[in-house]
Parts: structure tokens; C-alpha cells; sequence
């Protein structure tokens, strides 16, 4: 009890008591403003100014997202049990994979796709509830559970799983033409047609730079965006990609994005993490979809036996060729092998050294020549336990610093390469 003078006089007496607020405001709140740490760390990173008619803004998602988002993390909202959550990821994916074929048909049915679309979004906030249940009771069965910033007495999971299920935006990646390297990148709204992306890379193209505007399946925003039109397993894996990064947000690397090597090694790590969760997901939520109504489209018929071998290859190619300032040659390679995939029902719009440079950036993907991806891969199989493997590499900045990781766990990086 304490004595409170105001005013020249003594107030009756009062008790104060320690604030101690409960778990559920504390993650709410800092919740709330961690959409506007994130959107300060990507705005650093993502060009603006160009095409700004066409540009995504994140200031303008996020706000929209945010009140949302609030009410996921307090649970508003009915609890479903084992029966209704297989029943609504069951319903949302037979009618993804319902749209994914109409889409890929001749001449699609706009009213069909329309009539599908709106059927899917009665379910979409069940699911995007469901998912982030999936990946959030994987993550903590791993072990990831973290003591609060001030707060050290309370371990929570964070930052908490919060996904939106949409049609993300687009990037336009720019890289020079005498070598393979993002520079500088932009995101574009998702709803551009052909028309559109083609006027806007004749723009960007000059002598020095040639771009490509790519599709992304995931945006690390809060809460992440995640591409609606993918299968059951696929968004699993993206939501848990995608959460990764939030993760990693407040390490040093993630700190390190955009930085030298520090996108290399955010985006391997993810690739690499998110394949466990998913993993992991599955295991403790064991739900069996039919296979054509899973999310998936109808498979491509094409008959290219190794196209991540031949992939890999044209990036090894076109990187000597490059090296030897044959950027002419190189070019003229690229598109060689992209009308080559298409004779076998593989159709790329584009290949040139901002395609390489954006699927480059994932250095365990057959686009890449990197030797991050295949070091990575190897402190996971040495590790074999997520929450082992987030604790070592959360703490790099660069390859050098992965090398270090290598040699602790007795393992040679020089000997760890492309194959």
C-alpha cells in the first residue's frame, strides 16, 4: 500500500500492482506493429519511383490487413473440430483444383472461374485459420518456442503464424547483363496482363539491364501473402516459408537480407526450414485429399526426362560465358534452351540473366550455381532437428560465416559443392 500526495494533499491510500499483462494483449499488441517494422525493412529493399502506376503498395495492403489480423490472434472466431477442418481444406482445394482447370483450358469459362471463385471464398477464412494452426503446432513440437523481447518469463511462438490466402503481387527483377545478380527489385500489382509486363520490361531494358517480371508465390509481409491457387502441400510449405522469414527477422540474418549474401542464405534457409515444418505438419495432422482435388491442376504432358539437370546445366554455361564477356552468346543460349522447353511442353516466357538472378536468389533450386545452397542443405543433414538447425544458421551474415557452422560440425565446406 503507498501514500499518493496530489495537489499539496494526501490521497487515500491505494494499492498498486505490478502490470502484469496477460500473454494474449502481449502478442496482440506487438503483433499489431510488427506489420509496420516489417514494411519499413522491405520498403528499404524494394525499389519504388519506377512504374509507379503499376506498383504494389505494401503500406496500403497492410493497413488493410491489419484489423484482420488483430482478430486472428485473438481467436475470433468459431473453433472447428478434426471432422470440420478436413471437411473445409477438403471443400477450398477440390475447388482450387476445379479453377486451376478451367484455367490452363483453351478458352476458360469466365463465368464458371467467377462462380468457382466465390465458392472457394466462403472457406478461405477457415483455411487460412486451419493452415496457421498446422504450421504453428509444428513449429513449437520442434521446439521453437522463444521467450518474449522484456518479457523473459513468457515463451511464446514468435512471431505468430498469420497467413492471407490471395493472389499475390508481381516483382520486377532487374539484373545487369554481364552478370548474373539482382538489382533492385519492384513490386508490381498482381493484376497486370501480358500487355502490360511486356511494356513495362521494354522500359526497364537497356544496354547495361535487362529485367523479367516474375510470379511469386509468397510475400513475407505481415501477415504473409500466399498464393490461393496452389495445392494443399504447397501451401503448407509456402505458409511455413514465409513465417521463417518473420522468424528470422529479428536475427542478424535476417538482418543481413539484401545485404552481399544475405539474401542467398534468408531464402535457402527458408526453402530448407519450410520443408520440415511442412513435414512435420502433416505428421501431426494427418489428412488424406484425393489427388485431383488436392489444389493441384492437371499435370503438363511433356516429355523432357531431366529438366533440373538441364537446367542446371544451362546456368553452369551461361556463367562461363558470361565470365568470358560472351554476353551476345550467352543470350542467344538462353533462348536456344527456352524454345527447347517449349517444344517439350514446358513453356517459359522468358530466360535471361534476371530469370537466373531471381530463382538464383533460392541457391538450392537447379537455376542456381551457388555453393550456399548445397552448404545449407549440408548443416541440415548434419543436424536432422529444426529447432538445432534455426539456432546455428540464425546467427550468420555471410558464406564465410556458414563455413565457420561446416568446420564446428566437422565437415570441409571445400569440400561441399554444386554437383
Amino acid at each position: 500500500m503507498n501514500n499518493i500526495r496530489l495537489a499539496g494533499v494526501y490521497s487515500t491510500r491505494v494499492e498498486l500492482i505490478p502490470w502484469r499483462p496477460s500473454l494474449l494483449i502481449l502478442s496482440t499488441t506487438v503483433a499489431a506493429t510488427l506489420a509496420l517494422a516489417l514494411i519499413l525493412a522491405l520498403s528499404a529493399f524494394l525499389s519504388r519511383g519506377e512504374h509507379s502506376e503499376h506498383t504494389f503498395s505494401l503500406w496500403q495492403w497492410e493497413a488493410s490487413q491489419l484489423p484482420s489480423s488483430i482478430f486472428t490472434l485473438l481467436g475470433v472466431g468459431k473453433e472447428l473440430d478434426a471432422a470440420e477442418e478436413t471437411e473445409r481444406l477438403a471443400s477450398y482445394f477440390r475447388l482450387t483444383s476445379a479453377i486451376r482447370a478451367e484455367l490452363q483450358a483453351d478458352e476458360p469459362d469466365q463465368i464458371l472461374l467467377e462462380e468457382l471463385t466465390k465458392e472457394r471464398s466462403l472457406f478461405e477464412n477457415d483455411v487460412e485459420r486451419i493452415i496457421e494452426g498446422y504450421v504453428t503446432n509444428a513449429v513449437l513440437h520442434a521446439g521453437l518456442r522463444r521467450p518474449l523481447p522484456l518479457f523473459s518469463g513468457i515463451a511464446v511462438l514468435w512471431p505468430p503464424v498469420d497467413i492471407e490466402l490471395t493472389n499475390p503481387p508481381q516483382l520486377l527483377v532487374r539484373s545487369p547483363r554481364k552478370e548474373i545478380r539482382r538489382a533492385g527489385d519492384t513490386l508490381l500489382s498482381p493484376d497486370l496482363g501480358l500487355t502490360a509486363i511486356e511494356k513495362i520490361e521494354a522500359q526497364t531494358d537497356n544496354e547495361n539491364i535487362v529485367s523479367l517480371v516474375v510470379s511469386i508465390g509468397g510475400l513475407a509481409a505481415y501477415p504473409a501473402i500466399v498464393l490461393e491457387n496452389r495445392s494443399y502441400g504447397s501451401v503448407l510449405r509456402l505458409a511455413a516459408h514465409e513465417w521463417v522469414h518473420h522468424y528470422l527477422a529479428f536475427y542478424p540474418l535476417g538482418e543481413a537480407w539484401g545485404q552481399g549474401e544475405g539474401t542467398k542464405l534468408n531464402e535457402t534457409v527458408a526453402h530448407v526450414a519450410e520443408q520440415e515444418i511442412a513435414r512435420l505438419a502433416r505428421e501431426l495432422n494427418p489428412i488424406a485429399l484425393e489427388t485431383a482435388a488436392d489444389g493441384r491442376a492437371p499435370p503438363h504432358k511433356h516429355s523432357l526426362p531431366d529438366f533440373p539437370g538441364t537446367m542446371r546445366q544451362l546456368r553452369l554455361d551461361v556463367d562461363k560465358l558470361l565470365e568470358q564477356g560472351l554476353v551476345a552468346e550467352a543470350e542467344t543460349l538462353m533462348e536456344k534452351q527456352r524454345q527447347q522447353f517449349a517444344s517439350h511442353g514446358i513453356n517459359i516466357r522468358k530466360i535471361n540473366q534476371a530469370y537466373f538472378a531471381f530463382y538464383g536468389s533460392y541457391a538450392n533450386l537447379p537455376q542456381s550455381s551457388d555453393p550456399i545452397g548445397p552448404k545449407v542443405e549440408r548443416v541440415w543433414e548434419e543436424t536432422k532437428h529444426l529447432a538445432l538447425f534455426m539456432s546455428l544458421v540464425r546467427n550468420i551474415r555471410t558464406e564465410r560465416d556458414l563455413d565457420s557452422i561446416l568446420v564446428k560440425l566437422g565437415v570441409d565446406p571445400e569440400n561441399v559443392t554444386v554437383d
